[in-house]
């Protein structure tokens, strides 16, 4: 099929041959714009630059003014203007699911771009989970959540396919494009279900807590949970994800022990996953993003709240390429929410 810049269906059918003559089309002029009419889709371009001028007054219009700065906005704090005015919809509407689900979008996309904020990546589940419980019956909404969730809770492996294409273009004799975001973790993982649960260990390589800290924030760790809301007795996903210090500029030290993170689980609460050792490279200095992942079961005893468990990561990492190299701890706690009214994922 060939979709155009307004996201309608222009070609059913398409063969290879077409694709040029597709991609010299001028946009549509069916695009609807919400009034029974239809747009051109510069003409809907035009209209949310318009609307994102004027200073919103309702929920509906900072919904709007969200759409248009994520659709259509220019400039580097686009997103920033995105997650702001959905933000300020969902707080005018408590009942204004759309407004959730794209502030989680937005969250999203903003936590893979280099504007990213502290909380993004589960700030977006938390705004998917609060659209879903809205409307429990839209899957789009739960498969967003499930994309980064338990495996039991999978229908399917969700970027599958990704290794599959890149083969099949390599096979043609062209080489993919980079992706923007790679999938990781929980993203390629392959669905379980009850009963294929493998037997996991959560490592503790420091217990009295005597490697040195890294008070220098050479590395930070964003955790994230999903679902952000959890029944008692169901499971969540726990990533990790590792970045180091843009300005100071450290590197991983592949030579040495690898990135090792560690949890200490309350009671009542268990691993059934965990892949909490990173394979590391081939390179003996490396700056890519890590990503580690366990997953949990909550007891079914575990009180509602907010359920805090402390954990650490203790890795290899030098100043600058060819710099010294130091073998340091980090402390961060993955916060957990129990909450028996949780929507759920099966």
């Amino acid at each position: 099929m060939g979709i155009d810049e307004a996201g309608v269906i222009r070609v059913r059918g398409m063969k290879p041959g077409q694709l040029d003559a597709f991609l010299a089309l001028e946009p549509t002029a069916g695009v609807p714009d919400g009034h029974g009419r239809s747009a051109s889709a510069d003409d809907l371009a035009a209209r949310a630059t318009e609307s994102a001028k004027a200073a919103p007054t309702t929920p509906t219009a900072w919904r709007e003014a969200g759409d248009a700065a994520f659709l259509f906005g220019a400039g580097e704090d686009a997103l920033d203007r995105a997650v702001d005015a959905y933000a300020k919809a969902a707080a005018g509407d408590p009942e204004d699911a759309r407004a959730r689900f794209r502030l989680g979008v937005a969250r999203r996309r903003r936590a893979e771009s280099s504007r990213r904020q502290p909380g993004d990546a589960q700030g977006a589940l938390a705004a998917w989970g609060e659209a879903l419980a809205l409307v429990p019956n839209q899957y789009i909404w739960r498969r967003r959540i499930q994309q980064y969730g338990p495996r039991l809770d999978k229908p399917y492996d969700f970027y599958f396919w990704v290794e599959e294409a890149r083969a099949a273009i390599r096979a043609r004799g062209e080489e993919p494009h980079p992706l923007g975001s790679e999938p990781r973790g929980s993203e390629i993982a392959a669905p379980r279900r009850a009963g294929d649960e493998e037997a996991a260990r959560i490592p503790d390589p420091d217990p009295k807590g005597a490697i040195l800290r890294d008070e220098a924030g050479r590395v930070a760790v964003e955790p994230a949970v999903a679902p952000a809301s959890v029944r008692p007795g169901e499971r969540v996903r726990v990533r990790l994800t590792f970045r180091l210090d843009a300005t100071s500029r450290p590197w991983w030290n592949n030579e040495a022990d690898p990135l090792t993170a560690s949890l200490a689980l309350p009671e009542d609460v268990t691993i059934e996953e965990a892949a909490l050792v990173h394979p590391g490279s081939a390179e003996p200095e490396t700056r890519e993003v890590r990503v580690l992942e366990a997953e949990l079961a909550i007891g079914a005893g575990v009180g509602e709240g907010e359920l805090e468990i402390p954990g650490y990561a203790l890795y290899n990492v030098c100043d600058d390429a060819g710099g010294v190299c130091r073998f340091l701890r980090l402390d961060f706690t993955v916060t957990v929410r129990v909450d028996r009214a949780a929507p759920k994922l099966r």
